[in-house]
């Protein structure tokens, strides 16, 4: 795993900042990508989700994925999953699921929280170029650091 960037980020705003800078450094050359996203409850993983998936055009609302374990958007570049993994079981429930079909796709790029809920070998099934988004809470109010790796 390489590190591409880790920066410390003070305020929702700057994580606006982040966003656009993984999707137009990254993402947008490298369409069909999966990106795993690991950070606690509250740390702000859906809020950078969103706010990649208007950086690559996504005109639609974008909402949290808790419920519906996975939204499907369109985009200029392609069809985007975004995957919410923290109510998966096991890698079992997530094949019986058949989230495996959009994993395996070829034309779908994915967003993966909690993708700890699934071993190795799973998330393996996710295609295109990897990539690895860690968010941690930091010292004081609403700061948080990302990191951002490219996974081999």
């Amino acid at each position: 795993m390489k590190k591409l960037f880790s920066v410390n980020v003070p305020t929702p705003e700057m994580t606006v900042k982040i966003a656009e800078k993984i999707s137009k450094q990254y993402l947008k050359q490298n369409f069909p990508f999966s990106v795993f996203l690991e950070g606690g409850l509250g740390a702000g993983k859906t809020f950078l989700v969103r706010k990649i998936l208007e950086n690559l055009a996504i005109k639609e609302e974008i909402t949290s994925p808790t419920y519906t374990y996975v939204n499907e958007y369109n985009s200029n570049l392609g069809e985007i999953a975004h995957f919410d993994l923290y109510r998966i079981k096991n890698d079992q429930d997530f094949f019986a699921k058949g989230f495996n079909e959009i994993a395996e796709n070829e034309d779908i790029a994915c967003f993966v929280e909690w993708p700890s809920k699934i071993s190795r070998t799973t998330q393996g099934c996710f295609i295109g170029k990897k990539y690895k988004i860690v968010i941690k809470f930091g010292i004081g109010v609403g700061m948080r650091t990302i990191s951002f790796y490219e996974v081999n």
